[in-house]
């Protein structure tokens, strides 16, 4: 990955011109901070010796009078103050402070001793602003004043050493910052590889699980950031979808094995059909195996599609009011002459339980259950069915006498191709998806479809839906055109 794509680089470099603004302008203003008061503390020292020299003016026009005639001709009058203000003024301090006098006609009138430099003298403020006033000539700093009939006094030193200690300081400043800096840029880097760690870990996982490993889990340490939350999520979602291919795949194994057996019937039957003349009698039962077999794996087929279907319209079905007794009547009525032929009494208990369901779908899971019931009832049993309003929910119970369903299968006997006692089932032509699809129906519904059974006493199968108090339309027109296609595509 190039570092221009890289979440980690991009977040350094953000991160990294943030901290050079915040530690350009800090040391800006440490810098710009530090050289005012310096500065300040220079201008304060040159306006008190600036005072000190005017209140040394009178002494200065008296010997300026009496002995600056001594001065040669050509060089200026160095002038001395008392003792008391001349320590003021020493030339070999450090630094050395110096001051000049003009006149009020611009020619130089005293300067004190030591001064190397030649000072121009100030250009006069405008008048009203006679006050003090600060210049800076290279590394010299100078304070000067006018006096009200002319005369200017300036006192001056040089910054040379200020200006050095600014020097130090700013070298001091670009090294803390720049220090600061790495440790920033180290910093920053740290937090941000543990920030992006479960990234990391989560690209990891998804690789592994890309190359097969559906059981590799993220598992994030923490699961309170938002990116434990995603790691969290993702773990769901590997996890559903692990189960989903493992479900996808025994479901295509289990269709393959069903699909398997009926071919091989029509197959052999087929091959000994081919072997030599066989009498009439003979080529009929030939015949009929076959056909029971491709009736078989009609039944499987549509039963699959029936599940294709249930899958890809997952969404919640278009719901309408009807009654789950109605319902019953029209599918018990259809599937009266199978409970004839099997010598089953059929019992029908149906008081109004209202509902708002898909009509369709809710006489389809009647009638699996019904096919289940009569399937699973020997000869002679009975097969009940019950509706009722029950704590809020319309509630419909098939019960058969049967054999009953062992504790140890219930849990699983709305999967796919599940089946409590395979050779019976086989023996009877199911396929065991009729339950699944049911229970595919109802969840699709939002409702419950439950067991309850004990060995050798019977099974019942319940379903609830919410109930509503509303009169119910009923649905017979629509349902009788779709339970013909309903009895041929049960399991």
């Amino acid at each position: 990955m190039k570092p221009s794509h890289s979440l980690r680089w991009r977040i350094q470099i953000w991160h990294g011109l943030l901290l050079v603004v915040v530690l350009m302008l800090s040391g800006v203003a440490a810098y710009r901070h530090q050289h005012t008061s310096e500065l300040r503390r220079v201008d304060r020292e040159l306006r008190e010796r600036v005072a000190v020299i005017v209140d040394s003016l009178p002494m200065i026009g008296a010997w300026a009078r009496h002995d600056a005639g001594a001065t040669p001709p050509g060089r200026s009058p160095l002038y001395t103050l008392p003792p008391e203000r001349a320590a003021l003024f020493d030339p070999q301090s450090k630094p050395a402070f110096y001051f000049v006098v003009w006149k009020r006609d611009g020619t130089e009138w005293a300067r004190s001793a030591g001064i190397h430099v030649d000072v121009p003298m100030p250009e006069r403020p405008p008048p009203g602003s006679l006050g003090q006033v600060d210049r800076t000539r290279g590394d010299l700093r100078e304070a000067f004043t006018f006096t009200p009939p002319g005369e200017c006094l300036l006192v001056g030193r040089s910054t040379a050493l200020e200006m050095a200690a600014l020097r130090e300081y700013l070298r001091g400043i670009i090294t803390l910052g720049l220090a600061v800096l790495a440790l920033g840029f180290g910093g920053g880097w740290w937090i941000t590889s543990r920030a992006l760690r479960p990234l990391q870990a989560i690209t990891a996982t998804a690789e592994r699980i890309s190359e097969g490993q559906l059981s590799e889990r993220i598992n994030a340490p923490e699961r309170d950031s938002e990116l434990g939350e995603l790691a969290a999520v993702l773990d769901d979602t590997f996890a559903k979808l692990e189960t989903s291919f493992t479900q996808q795949a025994q479901f295509t194994a289990d269709a393959a094995h069903e699909l398997c057996t009926p071919l091989s019937i029509i197959i052999s039957h087929a091959q000994r059909g081919l072997r030599g003349e066989r009498s009439a009698e003979e080529n009929h039962e030939l015949f009929d195996a076959c056909h029971r077999a491709a009736r078989r794996m009609e039944k499987l087929t549509t039963s699959l599609l029936a599940l294709a279907q249930q899958d890809a319209n997952a969404a919640a079905p278009d719901k309408q009011p009807c009654d789950l007794a109605d319902l019953a009547r029209e599918t018990a009525a259809l599937i009266r002459p199978a409970v004839d032929a099997k010598q089953l009494t059929l019992h029908l208990d149906l008081a109004p339980a209202a509902c708002v369901a898909h009509a369709d779908g809710t006489a389809q899971i009647i009638l699996n259950l019904l096919t289940n019931a009569l399937e699973h009832t020997p000869a002679g049993g009975s097969v009940t069915v019950k509706t009722s309003v029950d704590a809020g929910h319309a509630t419909l119970a098939v019960t058969d006498t049967g054999p009953g369903i062992a504790a140890e299968h219930l849990p699983h006997l709305f999967e796919r191709f599940y089946r409590a006692d395979p050779s019976r089932s086989r023996s009877t032509g199911g396929a065991g998806l009729g339950l699944a699809i049911s229970k595919a129906i109802a969840d699709a519904h939002g409702a419950a479809l439950e067991v309850a059974s004990t060995v050798g006493a019977g099974s019942t199968f319940t379903l609830r839906l919410g109930a509503v108090s509303a009169e119910p339309a009923t649905t017979a027109a629509s349902l009788s055109a779709v339970l013909p296609f309903r009895l041929r595509s049960s399991a």
